[in-house]
């Protein structure tokens, strides 16, 4: 893990906000492009070894579906 990169904690720090706050999506996403994005995120964080911030990811995934 490359904790001592200024991406890697921003990210981090946005995966962690997922955890008590609602994502603001952007208007024009349908739910695909929103399962793509959390996606792309699950596999940088398995890359990155961060396998403990995945479960946010599935997370927001589940709620994804609910709406």
């Amino acid at each position: 893990m490359s904790g001592n990169n200024y991406f890697t904690k921003l990210m981090i720090s946005a995966i962690d906000e997922m955890k008590t706050n609602n994502i603001d999506w952007p208007i024009h996403w349908k739910s695909a492009e929103k399962n793509k994005f959390l996606d792309d995120i699950l596999v940088w964080l398995e890359k990155e070894q961060l396998y403990e911030h995945c479960q946010i990811i599935l997370d927001a995934k589940k709620k994804i579906k609910k709406i």
